[in-house]
């Protein structure tokens, strides 16, 4: 299925996207969808390659040597380089022995033009000088003038030498205005010609023109139709319109994986934009490791050397990218290592007066054995005062927890250690206040004040509803638009809507527990002082009010706040 819309896409953008601007994040998945399939493309002309060995192995004679010859140097001419030559070779000797003086031309010429294409240009204008124009058919005559004007045209722009450079060129433009004046004006060759020409000349309107009768007279998915597309992207290049010059190289590239062709340009041209924007230093990387690969594979010194800088550069970046990230981390540990020896400090505080409160029980409880019972009594509550120290130290470190898991900013780390801090310091007066105030009562002889004071729930409930208040501050502080974040994941007149302004009821800090990271029921139940039970129906409840998929209704709360 996945196939199957990544080859709609593929068309879709072909016949019509390339008219108006485009979206290149979804064809940049086509082609790293293409490249992934990379092998299967590469076994199947494999597979046709070795048909065609296993033919040419049991040929009969010089004819059928030289047509399956033929073949294989069709196969290997942008498969391998080497290949291509050998069986060029052995068409020539085959025509040679057979006494086709034709056929010799013919495959002279081809032998001319692999060479110039792959960057042979020494050895390449020798076979073009060596052969005979009076062999040569009209057609043949094209391909002759179409050779030497490339490779006239390659020599001059990689030569170093100002002088070379100019001979060079005016010897491919003469050659390309005696090829101009044969070719018909509707014809393929004449238009990529031409578009070649205008594009180098900065007239890229008409070279557009002329380019857009080339791509009406090649055929999608061939050879022709990758280099069509290529050099259709250096005109929108030559304009300054990245987005479509893109457009045009991952359509070359996408031609050329799929036809595995080794000789390739648009990938790694492609991989040199989004290195000349650093946009995308991960996907370049990619492609021009993917695209190294296959000039490796097709084994020419040119395409390796116009690699290499490009390879440099990816490199140097990495380096560069690599060392900031390691002085990240080196700070990120620094702070973090502050941040754990802060929270040591404030435990170990937090524990001394804790100590100091349990030395001061013992004392009372010494003090006077006319009191032993009343002493019993208040050590049960202290117990229980204990629990609740204990609770809230333990709802404090899930909170700290969930604090860990904020990645999304520093603001939640910096709000949350203030409101801890906050909240332990209050706490700790707290607890000193009702030390203070036991203490005087009791040397003042009121144990029945001590006694009703310590028998109370009060203290522990309003500490939970203090604690819940300072939660609901905290988390709508933090996430402001968290229920009306909520509301909308819910379906119409589903809506959840507290009773009190800035406070969360139970069914929202279920979610808000959830938002930070606490997912568990148990953990839930722990905090909020529910059963387990209660709150997997809070959840089912809730989930079954969802718009869309329920499964998925979690995972969006997770999502509430983040910005994109």
């Amino acid at each position: 299925m996945k196939r199957c819309l990544l080859a709609t896409l593929f068309i879709l953008y072909t016949f019509l996207g390339w008219a108006h601007k485009v979206n290149l994040d979804s064809l940049y998945h086509v082609l790293d969808a293409a490249i992934d399939s990379s092998a299967i493309y590469k076994k199947q002309k494999m597979d046709a390659i070795n048909t065609l060995e296993k033919q040419y192995s049991t040929a009969h004679n010089d004819q059928e040597k030289y047509q399956f010859a033929m073949s294989l140097f069709r196969e290997y001419i942008a498969f391998v380089n080497d290949s291509a030559l050998n069986y060029i070779q052995v068409c020539m000797e085959s025509a040679e022995r057979m006494g086709r003086k034709d056929l010799q031309t013919q495959c002279e010429l081809l032998l001319a033009y692999q060479l110039a294409d792959t960057g042979f240009y020494p050895e390449a204008e020798i076979h073009f000088k060596a052969i005979s124009k009076d062999h040569l058919t009209d057609e043949l005559v094209i391909t002759y003038l179409t050779g030497m004007n490339h490779l006239y045209g390659e020599m001059g722009y990689y030569s170093h030498d100002k002088k070379l450079k100019e001979q060079f060129f005016a010897k491919s433009e003469a050659i390309r205005d005696s090829l101009l004046q044969i070719l018909p004006e509707d014809s393929y060759n004449y238009n990529a010609v031409k578009s070649v020409e205008l594009n180098n000349q900065g007239n890229t309107e008409e070279a557009l023109k002329c380019s857009d009768k080339w791509m009406k007279l090649t055929k999608p998915g061939t050879r022709d139709y990758a280099t069509m597309s290529f050099y259709r992207s250096e005109i929108y290049r030559n304009q300054g319109d990245v987005e479509m010059e893109r457009y045009w190289l991952i359509m070359s590239a996408l031609t050329d994986i799929r036809q595995a062709i080794m000789d390739q340009a648009a990938l790694w041209s492609l991989a040199n934009s989004l290195m000349d924007k650093e946009e995308d230093l991960d996907r370049a990387y990619k492609y021009m490791d993917f695209s190294w690969e296959c000039i490796s594979y097709f084994s020419t010194h040119m395409r390796s050397w116009l690699v290499s800088p490009i390879l440099t550069r990816i490199n140097d970046k990495y380096k560069e990218n690599l060392h900031q990230a390691y002085t990240n981390l080196i700070w990120t540990i620094a702070a973090i290592s502050l941040l754990v020896v802060g929270l040591l400090m404030l435990l170990f505080y937090v524990s001394k007066k804790r100590r100091q409160l349990a030395v001061i029980r013992n004392e009372l409880k010494y003090a006077n054995d006319e009191l032993g019972e009343l002493n019993n009594q208040l050590s049960t509550k202290n117990q229980d005062l204990s629990e609740a120290n204990q609770l809230l130290s333990e709802i404090n470190e899930q909170l700290r927890q969930a604090i860990i898991h904020l990645n999304d900013s520093n603001r939640v780390k910096d709000e949350y250690i203030g409101k801890f801090l906050s909240v332990c310091s209050d706490y700790i007066d707290k607890l000193d206040n009702y030390r203070i105030k036991i203490n005087r009562k009791l040397k003042a002889g009121q144990q029945a004040d001590v006694l009703r004071m310590t028998s109370s729930e009060q203290l522990k409930e309003d500490e939970l509803k203090a604690f819940f208040d300072h939660f609901d501050d905290i988390f709508l502080r933090l996430f402001p638009t968290f229920i009306d974040d909520f509301n909308a994941l819910l379906r119409p007149g589903e809506e959840i809507i507290p009773t009190e302004k800035n406070h969360l009821n139970t069914d929202l800090r279920i979610f808000a527990l959830i938002r930070l990271g606490i997912e568990e029921s148990s953990k839930i139940a722990e905090f909020l002082r529910y059963s387990p039970n209660s709150i997997y129906a809070y959840r089912a409840r809730i989930k079954n009010k969802a718009i869309g998929n329920r499964d998925e209704f979690e995972k969006l709360v997770k999502e509430i706040g983040i910005k994109g």
